[in-house]
């Protein structure tokens, strides 16, 4: 059965392997997800990259000692994952790298891992059902007290990103409609990439109480840096200023009035 994300994302791993680093906006958002990876996993232990793509965090979690195993829809990031995996020498840290829907993980077997990241699949699972599916094999391959790092988008993003992207005044001459069911179902067909599903973010409680995982926190992954890619591109020509401004970020990602604006949010829970 055709599957549009796995295309999608099997004609773009390489923008993929590029995406956290080919601009300073993407870098801060990359920075800050680690600072919180920094905060809550455990000092080693094996690590499940759920939705993993090309391997950017399973590179950068290797390098540091920690045991991998990336899983991903698209073959064609899992196979670019593998080039990437050794040309970065981390190959040995790298238990497994194999295709697979995140809603069915029978291959890995329960009370594995130490952690697991999930930052991908939560937002290309349209219905609720299948999101509940996904946190409930995450949870049912976590060891106790294991940490979750589960991405996910909140409502507004669609609307601003459409600001930022200069769709918006498309979408108004030909599809206003679009904007009214954004807001009420979360869904939209006019997202960039498809089946996406758009959050409130009080949701994620709910989908985390009901697999088994309590939630610890959420985090804006930008802060009040949130679709600020031009601000931010000429902030990164000056060290301080970029040192200053991360300082800041760091310190209003957790901040509730950042989180539903924000375009990512990061969210850690435990088992």
């Amino acid at each position: 059965m055709r599957n549009p994300v796995c295309e999608y994302y099997d004609q773009n791993a390489e923008n993929e392997w590029r995406r956290l680093v080919n601009s300073p906006y993407r870098r801060m958002e990359f920075e800050v997800i680690h600072s919180f990876l920094n905060q809550y996993l455990p000092a080693s232990g094996k690590i499940l990259d759920l939705g993993g793509g090309p391997g950017r965090y399973t590179i950068s979690l290797a390098r540091r000692g920690y045991r991998l195993t990336l899983v991903d829809l698209s073959q064609a990031a899992v196979n670019l994952a593998r080039d990437k995996i050794h040309s970065a020498g981390v190959a040995k840290q790298v238990d497994r790298v194999a295709a697979a829907d995140a809603r069915c993980l029978d291959f890995l077997p329960d009370a594995s891992f130490d952690a697991v990241l999930c930052m991908g699949p939560l937002y290309h699972l349209p219905k609720r059902d299948d999101r509940i599916s996904c946190l409930r094999e995450c949870a049912r391959v976590m060891k106790p007290n294991a940490t979750l790092f589960a991405t996910i988008i909140p409502r507004w993003s669609f609307l601003r990103d459409a600001l930022r992207s200069h769709t918006f005044l498309d979408i108004v001459a030909h599809t206003p409609k679009a904007l009214e069911e954004i807001l009420a179902t979360g869904t939209s067909t006019h997202a960039r990439v498809p089946d996406m599903y758009f959050c409130r973010p009080e949701e994620i409680r709910e989908w985390l109480n009901d697999s088994g995982i309590r939630l610890v926190e959420v985090a804006s992954t930008h802060g009040l840096a949130s679709f600020m890619d031009e601000q931010l591109a000429a902030i990164s020509k000056d060290v301080a200023a970029w040192n200053a401004l991360l300082h800041l970020v760091l310190s209003s990602c957790t901040d509730p009035g950042m989180l539903a604006s924000a375009e990512y949010l990061l969210t850690v829970g435990k088992k």
